[in-house]
């Protein structure tokens, strides 16, 4: 398991991106600002959950794990 996953977005895709989460039924993570852009921090998530999300970002987020 990733200890932390996160994706940074600008503003204005944060809350499409929030809602399109809910909608798959991922609401486990927070939102923390991070200079001009939200951070969806994603915490402890499984393999299959890490693809998932990075598939989801695709090229709208920069993916960067922390070990």
């Amino acid at each position: 398991m990733t200890k932390r996953l996160y994706f940074l977005v600008s503003l204005q895709d944060a809350l499409r991106i929030s809602e399109e989460l809910s909608q798959l039924g991922m609401t486990r993570y927070i939102l923390q600002p991070h200079d001009s852009q939200i951070a969806f921090v994603f915490e402890s998530v499984s393999d299959m959950t890490q693809t998932v999300l990075r598939r989801f970002f695709g090229t709208d987020g920069v993916s960067q794990q922390e070990d």
